[in-house]
């Protein structure tokens, strides 16, 4: 909790900044150019690699919000950061000193195992039957 206490004041300043680094963002992403986006004609092609068949309202649905995703992405990489900045989980190191303990794995044996294997749409000898799945050997 110590650590946590000394690297509250540099986040805070961090915070006090956000605006200042949301406008560099946006000013980023802005400049960049739109050919980044995913055309029609790529998303067709990936689709064909894919194997998958959408409607026409599904596919252009999908495609739009890949696109949206990609600028996200845009957004993040426009942040500026330094290049002594470590990786940490949500700002805040994850250090032995401030990470709650291990805790200890156990076993507990289920006290109605038949009851669960039960609810199964085929069973034999206590074991849940699955459907075959076909698959094709490729060269």
């Amino acid at each position: 909790m110590q650590a946590l206490n000394q690297q509250l004041p540099s986040l805070l300043d961090s915070f006090q900044n956000w605006d200042i680094l949301r406008l560099r963002s946006e000013r980023a992403v802005s400049a960049r150019p739109d050919n980044d986006e995913i055309s029609p004609q790529l998303f067709e092609h990936l689709l064909q690699l894919a194997a998958l068949e959408f409607s026409p309202q599904e596919g252009e649905y999908l495609r739009r919000e890949l696109n949206r995703q990609l600028h996200a992405i845009h957004e993040l990489e426009a942040i500026p950061l330094t290049d002594d900045l470590s990786i940490t989980s949500h700002g805040v190191p994850f250090i032995p000193e401030i990470s709650p303990p291990l805790r200890e794995d156990s076993w507990n044996e289920c006290p109605f195992p038949e009851e669960i294997v039960s609810q199964a749409p085929e069973v034999e000898d206590g074991y849940v039957i699955v459907p075959d799945i076909p698959h094709t050997e490729l060269d």
